[in-house]
């Protein structure tokens, strides 16, 4: 049994291009990871009468969230898990799961369908968890190869820190170090969630995509790396104002969040959670005191950045 985490994340900055002819959007985006995890555990079990009339050589449970109505083969961490099966045979791995079936148990903490990557979180756990439960120790390249084909957000909860994505959002960079200032977030989850895909449909209804998207690191987003104060002039997200006028109570939680002090307010990714940033850990827990109580906002989590890479734990 191998039990690995990874990082959910906020998008600091994300700038969005107009889709391309299979629908999908080049991005650029600026990830922080967060210091709140999904774990994955991995473990090989006698496969069943019923596991092999099902055809399902991998099981996924889920605890922490209702995520009774998603397919189970649509599930991330069954897609990553799938995808370091087919690895292996790659690899001349023979009989892998020769009479087994390879469980995995996903304990979440990410809010579902709230824009923090949480379903990334899972794959990218998955990936390290179930690496070293078949003794694949595929390296970082192919590792995130694989992350990729997964999804956008993929790479970067592997990756941990904070890093510039680009193309598809999905081939990333490494931009924090030793240095790097710490940052505090209040993260604010709304009752009601938000589907990415009818946010990115939504947005293209719109009109909003960028014609041209920068093919580098912009000078002033090196500023993600200093402390908070210098953070609030970097912090855009193409997608806030479609989720915005989705969302029916979204603009009324953002005001009673911004009445709560922070230095600024950003939404994490397609929303519809909104994170509030703070000049300390002590200022965040003030803010998440405040927005207590308030029927706008379901709940608050007080997080930091950047976190630390998907690992075993």
């Amino acid at each position: 049994m191998i039990t690995a985490s990874a990082p959910g994340k906020v998008n600091l900055v994300l700038l969005v291009g107009e889709p391309d002819q299979r629908g999908y959007h080049p991005l650029y985006s600026i990830f922080e990871t967060l210091n709140i995890r999904e774990r994955a555990t991995v473990r090989f079990r006698p496969q069943t009468a019923e596991h092999a009339r099902l055809g399902m050589p991998i099981v996924v449970h889920t605890h922490g969230a209702d995520l009774t109505d998603l397919d189970p083969h649509k599930h991330l961490a069954f897609r990553a898990a799938k995808a370091l099966i087919l690895e292996a045979a790659k690899l001349g791995i023979p009989g892998i799961l020769s009479g087994h079936v390879l469980e995995v148990e996903i304990g979440k903490r990410i809010p579902v369908a709230g824009g923090m990557a949480g379903g990334s979180a899972d794959a990218a756990a998955t990936l390290v968890a179930v690496d070293k439960l078949l003794g694949l120790n595929l390296d970082r390249e192919r590792m995130h190869e694989i992350a990729r084909g997964l999804g956008a957000d993929v790479p970067a909860c592997l990756e941990g820190g904070i890093s510039l994505g680009r193309g598809y959002g999905d081939h990333m960079t490494r931009l924090d170090g030793p240095d790097t200032a710490r940052h505090h977030w209040v993260m604010c989850t709304m009752r009601q969630g938000l589907s990415t895909p009818a946010v990115f449909k939504e947005f293209d209804a719109q009109g909003r995509g960028r014609g041209a998207l920068p093919t580098s690191l912009r000078e002033d987003d090196l500023r993600v790396l200093e402390d908070a104060p210098q953070l609030v002039g970097v912090l855009e997200n193409d997608l806030q104002e479609t989720a915005l006028n989705m969302h029916p109570t979204l603009r009324q939680a953002w005001k009673v969040i911004e009445e709560a002090g922070p230095l600024a307010v950003l939404l994490s990714g397609s929303g519809p959670t909104v994170a509030a940033l703070a000049r300390s850990r002590e200022h965040a827990q003030q803010i998440a005191q405040r927005l207590a109580g308030k029927r706008q906002v379901e709940k608050t989590l007080v997080v930091s950045g950047p976190a630390k890479p998907a690992k075993v734990e």
